[in-house]
């Protein structure tokens, strides 16, 4: 019938926006966990193994967020996506976010050994590789550096974030959707300082998220993987 409204076929509610991104990075675990198996049943090299296995894994999660917030009605997706300001400036301030939470979690990191030697022996235990071949180097690099922001920040604060906030005030999404960021980080589970620091940087997302849109949530996480990912270069 001419002139009737159009209602939309889907309108994802708070808890498809909360769920759904769990499930996505479930996924991209899984997948990681099984595209080691595969290498590793292949004969590869523990670099190799880690290298594929992490650009798979980061890949799947991406592909998770573009497609959960296709599916979102094409206004909604909009706001989703949205950049507030100018892209220049917004991408600025991301980067000088990235580079205090990255000083901040140095901080909370470094205060928390100095407060538990046990924690100090599990920092120094860590051995992250990034490779030791320059295409293990550059996938690894791709992975944290352009998959994992590009796709958490689409998952934690595109979605999740965003559910959230239909549940209860931003003052209270922002800290919780930092503790949901963390959950799905496994090295929050080896050493608590990093849980801590993990929590306090997606809280800091969220805020900025709100602030400057997705760019600039992009823009901040791609800044503090970088400088991490550069880090673990210096030491290959």
């Amino acid at each position: 019938m001419h002139g009737t409204p159009h209602t939309p076929a889907f309108a994802p509610g708070a808890a498809w926006r909360i769920a759904w991104p769990i499930a996505a990075v479930a996924i991209g675990v899984a997948a990681l966990l099984l595209v080691a198996a595969i290498a590793d049943g292949a004969g590869a090299s523990a670099d190799t193994t880690a290298a594929v296995a992490t650009f798979a894994g980061s890949g799947v999660i991406l592909i998770g967020g573009l497609l959960l917030v296709r599916a979102l009605p094409p206004a909604q997706r909009r706001v989703t996506i949205a950049t507030k300001g100018r892209a220049w400036a917004t991408a600025g301030i991301g980067l000088a976010v990235g580079l205090g939470c990255v000083v901040g979690s140095g901080l909370v990191i470094a205060g928390g050994a100095e407060l538990d030697p046990g924690a100090r022996r599990a920092l120094d235990d860590l051995d992250i590789s990034i490779g030791a071949a320059w295409w293990q180097m550059a996938l690894t690099a791709c992975a944290l550096v352009i998959f994992a922001p590009l796709g958490e920040e689409l998952l934690f604060r595109g979605l999740a974030l965003r559910g959230l906030v239909r549940l209860m005030p931003f003052a209270w999404a922002a800290p919780v959707s930092g503790v949901v960021f963390t959950a799905a980080h496994f090295d929050a589970y080896l050493v608590w300082p990093r849980a801590v620091a993990l929590v306090l940087v997606g809280w800091v997302l969220a805020w900025l998220y709100r602030r400057r849109g997705l760019l600039g949530s992009v823009a901040a996480h791609a800044t503090v993987n970088a400088i991490a990912t550069a880090a673990l270069l210096s030491q290959a």
